[in-house]
């Protein structure tokens, strides 16, 4: 990454930990080779993904769980909802409108009934409305909702949604993605049926996720022809990956210190400035329990993709909201189900900072978006 940059975009994808890059680079190579292989480097290998599957486990208090290597997240809520939904005679989804779209284009893929629960306006979930709802079913039923919002940074409580659902005879699924390595887990105690999850996020190579199982929970493989995986996802591991995700959550107590000091301050620090500003500027999610590391906001006097151009050009990345397959500036879905005005989700960026991010960086995108966003905004409004 070019040392002239400033990165402020964690919540789509983290810079490679450095002892990522070190652990890959001084990797015996007689540890190296197919782990499905009966030769000693295969079982050297094999090993090495066993050590790093019981220590992602224990890292993420998770003994009551398997732990399944996938691609990625979007492979994981894949694997989760449409294998459980298969296997468990499930009849009815729900979800919220402000999932991301691994959920989402799943869930309407499937032949169920499918239910939204509602947004409040400031984008938490009515525990009231949930109950409402599942309280009349009668029929098995899978509840999918994330732990946390990758553009509001918005966290649901998601153990008070489970213990809703498990006393109406239901099952859950978590989207875990940008709760790791930002907030403090146990996914034991938490006691969803389903944990979804990934490394690029905390700093782990791209290509490498995880599915946690609940060891009740009853799936099926989606992808077949070799049986890895405990005959859950076929393919050959991803050595590699594998590793590098080890290594980093290796380190995921320091990261979570990380978000609730330094990354919290520094985020703290960029509201308090963009609110002495205007109060035309509109901070989403801000009085919700949210990610320390998360800051969405909008000022309605100039478009999103106009904003995000004008920092990239000095050098500051940020984004819209979600990362877009097609690379280009789209309205905010979650920002629709919330409600919101059309101004405001037309003019909206999210600043996701990371333990990188440092008070200077912070000063310098407020400086620049205060001079190239705000007053030219604001001078052609």
């Amino acid at each position: 990454m070019d040392n002239k940059m400033i990165y402020l975009d964690y919540n789509a994808t983290a810079p490679l930990n450095s002892n990522v890059r070190k652990k890959i680079n001084n990797l015996d190579l007689n540890n190296f080779g197919n782990s499905s292989s009966v030769h000693k480097m295969g079982r050297n290998s094999k090993k090495i993904i066993e050590n790093v599957r019981e220590n992602i486990l224990s890292k993420l208090q998770a003994k009551n769980y398997e732990l399944i290597f996938t691609s990625g997240a979007t492979e994981s809520n894949n694997l989760a909802i449409k294998s459980f939904v298969k296997n468990n005679n499930i009849k009815a989804v729900f979800t919220s409108e402000s999932e991301h779209a691994s959920v989402l284009d799943v869930i309407k893929s499937l032949d169920v009934e499918k239910k939204y629960f509602k947004l409040n306006n400031n984008g938490s979930i009515s525990l009231f409305e949930i109950e409402n709802i599942l309280s009349n079913l009668k029929e098995p039923f899978l509840v999918s909702l994330m732990y946390a919002n990758n553009e509001t940074g918005i966290i649901h409580p998601i153990k008070k949604i489970t213990e809703i659902v498990k006393k109406y005879n239901g099952f859950i699924h978590c989207d875990g993605v940008q709760s790791l390595g930002k907030c403090e887990l146990n996914i034991d105690d938490l006691n969803v049926d389903l944990f979804s999850f990934s490394s690029h996020k905390i700093g782990g190579p791209t290509g490498i996720g995880g599915l946690l199982v609940h060891n009740k929970a009853k799936i099926s493989p989606e992808i077949v022809g070799g049986g890895q995986e405990k005959n859950l996802r076929s393919g050959t591991e991803n050595f590699y990956g594998i590793l590098g995700f080890g290594e980093v959550v290796s380190d995921i107590e320091h990261l979570n210190k990380l978000s609730y000091t330094n990354v919290k301050n520094n985020r703290d620090f960029l509201e308090n400035n963009l609110k002495k500003l205007s109060n035309e500027i509109k901070i989403f999610g801000e009085n919700c329990d949210r990610l320390n590391n998360t800051c969405y906001f909008a000022f309605p006097s100039m478009t999103s993709e106009n904003q995000v151009i004008a920092l990239d050009q000095k050098g500051i990345c940020v984004s819209s909201g979600a990362a877009c397959s097609s690379g280009k500036v789209e309205s905010s879905h979650v920002l629709k189900a919330m409600k919101v005005e059309d101004k405001y989700i037309n003019s909206a960026i999210r600043v996701s900072l990371g333990w990188n991010s440092t008070k200077e960086h912070v000063q310098k995108f407020f400086d620049v978006w205060k001079s190239d966003c705000f007053k030219k905004g604001r001078n052609h409004a």
